[in-house]
């Protein structure tokens, strides 16, 4: 039995109980009469005219969702000069995905004349790394990931001492220190709704949906939600369930507990990973235990997606470009250190993206870039540097 699974057939049929309660409340209305059950079959046909419907709803949005952004996200440059000699601070985490966000913060530093310092922290306890940019006096942090509430008490005191934050993916609302939060809580909901269409229309609207998330982090609790919401809203009968893991798991327990699930639910038919890093080691694992490889999907790929594609095993992945992010996080900074309100930011915190399924491009972005992954749009960064006016 599939164990803490949504079905919304369920609630289509609670709805129908709501409607026959509703419809008819005049007490001067007679009842009707009872008219003998029919012996004929019940009719097929609408089940299967509901799931094309489905199908082609979801494909249709599907469609839109395919083409490879080419322009940043922001127009407006800032008003004066950058000044330089600021000081930037960027806590890098443990995961692959912080090195991708932290790939071009040193391009970025030079071009601006600014100072960097990159201070290693773990996404679950960044706090020490706060204090130790507080304490070499940065004007900027930048974190991905990492959640305030992580570290309240130095969040706290960064902000009495003046300082400036910029996040991306951890979902913090605008808040007095905050410059900006890429890619939060809305724009990652958006993407696991787009990764459910495309399962949706994928699928034919039959498909029974495993979830492997990190439900630590704020944002892919959204992404979780986003998908949730779309199975309901798109899919009578798909089924929806979630894997919770912690982020020790990744690479170590992740593939069996992934097998375990498979061979306790056979009818998963999907497995989608909440970002790039969850399906490591989860299809040698299943091959090993003589599982059957379900389609697996993803939102926010990398080599290991992009690889998998290109080998057959992974069948689509939402793109998340974490270097451009950290770029539109410098952008908030740069109108900050001219006195400019960042009037784009709801614009600017939604990333370009696309969802992926073709092996020839995949292996195409492999082999662009040193961490084998889609940066952003073509010339992005050059882009963002005559923005600023230091081209």
């Amino acid at each position: 039995m599939r164990k803490g699974t949504h079905r919304v057939v369920a609630a289509i049929f609670a709805l129908g109980l709501i409607a026959a309660a509703c419809g008819s409340d005049d007490p001067g209305t007679e009842a009707p009469t009872t008219e003998a059950p029919s012996t004929e079959a019940p009719s097929t046909d609408a089940p299967m005219d509901d799931a094309a419907a489905e199908t082609a709803a979801a494909q249709a949005l599907v469609d839109t969702y395919m083409t490879i952004p080419t322009e940043i996200g922001v127009t407006v440059g800032p008003s004066a000069a950058v000044p330089t000699g600021k000081k930037v601070a960027w806590l890098a985490c443990e995961l692959p995905s912080c090195a991708e966000v932290g790939e071009d913060w040193g391009k970025i530093t030079d071009a601006l004349g600014w100072e960097l310092k990159t201070i290693n922290v773990e996404s679950a306890s960044p706090g020490a790394g706060v204090q130790e940019a507080i304490d070499w006096g940065a004007n900027y942090i930048a974190i991905s990931g990492s959640p305030v509430a992580a570290f309240a008490e130095q969040f706290a005191a960064a902000v009495a001492a003046g300082i400036k934050f910029s996040f991306a993916y951890n979902g913090e609302a605008p808040a007095d220190g905050i410059l900006t939060s890429i890619s939060g809580n809305d724009a990652v909901y958006a993407a696991g709704a787009k990764m459910a269409n495309y399962i949706i229309a994928d699928s034919g609207a039959a498909a029974n949906v495993l979830m492997v998330n990190i439900q630590l982090f704020p944002v892919l609790v959204a992404e979780e939600e986003g998908m949730k919401d779309t199975f309901a809203a798109g899919c009578a009968a798909c089924t929806f369930d979630v894997l919770p893991v912690q982020i020790a798991d990744i690479g170590v327990n992740v593939p069996g507990l992934v097998a375990s699930y498979l061979q306790e639910n056979p009818e998963t038919n999907y497995v989608s990973y909440a970002f790039s890093a969850l399906p490591i080691g989860v299809t040698a694992g299943l091959e090993a235990a003589g599982v059957a490889l379900p389609k697996q999907v993803g939102v926010d790929f990398d080599l290991t997606g992009l690889s998998e594609i290109v080998a057959g095993t992974h069948t689509a992945w939402t793109s998340n470009p974490k270097a451009y992010s950290g770029w539109v996080m410098a952008h908030a900074m740069v109108l900050d250190a001219v006195g400019d309100e960042f009037a784009e930011r709801a614009a600017g915190e939604e990333l370009p993206n696309f969802i992926l399924d073709d092996a020839a491009v995949a292996q195409e972005i492999i082999d662009s870039s040193p961490m084998s992954n889609w940066k952003g749009p073509e010339g992005f960064a050059d882009q963002f540097l005559a923005l600023w006016g230091v081209a």
